[in-house]
């Protein structure tokens, strides 16, 4: 994953960037499907291009949702 090893605080812990932008973009993506746009220049492609994935809304916060899941080690790696 992108940025998957670049820290970052988050309110005084490190955590990952990568994991961070994964959980934030799963929560846009479900904003986006029912209708709410989640800031002024959100675009649905940045997601899709920062993520490396293809496919309309639902795909994506599936392909997503796997992804947090294997990252949270609630799933094998396929």
């Amino acid at each position: 994953m992108r940025d998957w090893y670049k820290p970052m605080m988050i309110n005084k812990k490190e955590s990952s960037r990568g994991y961070y932008n994964l959980v934030v973009s799963i929560r846009d993506l479900k904003l986006w499907k029912m209708g709410l746009k989640p800031h002024r220049y959100w675009k649905i492609s940045d997601v899709k291009r920062y993520f490396g994935i293809k496919g309309n809304v639902d795909k994506c916060i599936e392909i997503l949702e796997t992804a947090l899941r294997q990252a949270n080690g609630e799933e094998e790696n396929v």
